[in-house]
């Protein structure tokens, strides 16, 4: 069997503009079961918050068909201990061997109605997404109107073995 190794981890967030601690309580990869969650962490000055949270991860596989994504939601957590939804975002796991910087862009869906757009402003809170599909696979989404958010910073080091015996080669 082919064993494809991810390890790294998720760095940072930014350009988020919640002044609330920042966290992303499940990254999930859509061909397996892993998920865990972040520490919350406050924005500094550069509205940075540094995460560090590690990823290991191994597979095995018999061929490169549905090669996994990885799937954010980054949460914020008010003075309160309120929490909601402020973005989205995925990647698809590199598939070459060795290191990656990867940025991925994450997006919230936008409040259409003045209505929805007191109530965020003044008690916090969004819309969340339905269906994860529209997250990792961008299904539906055209129909939805979004906003953008910030940045995930991901390094990932990546580790492939015994991918020749099907056929993939890498130069």
């Amino acid at each position: 069997m082919a064993e494809f190794h991810i390890l790294g981890q998720i760095l940072s967030v930014h350009n988020f503009r919640d002044t609330h601690s920042l966290f992303c309580p499940n990254w999930t990869l859509i061909s397996g079961s892993s998920e865990g969650q972040t520490l919350a962490g406050q924005p500094n000055q550069e509205n940075i918050v540094y995460w560090s949270h590690p990823i290991d991860i191994h597979y095995v596989a018999k061929g490169i068909q549905g090669w996994p994504k990885l799937i954010f939601q980054v949460s914020c957590l008010d003075s309160l201990s309120r929490t909601w939804v402020v973005g989205y975002g995925s990647c698809v796991v590199p598939a070459a061997p060795g290191h990656h910087s990867i940025r991925v862009a994450c997006w919230a869906p936008a409040p259409t109605t003045l209505t929805d757009k007191l109530r965020q402003t003044f008690l916090g809170g969004s819309h969340n997404v339905a269906n994860i599909d529209v997250i990792s696979f961008g299904s539906d989404r055209f129909k939805l109107t979004t906003q953008s958010k910030g940045d995930i910073e991901l390094s990932l080091d990546i580790i492939l073995r015994n991918f020749s015996q099907f056929g993939v080669e890498y130069k």
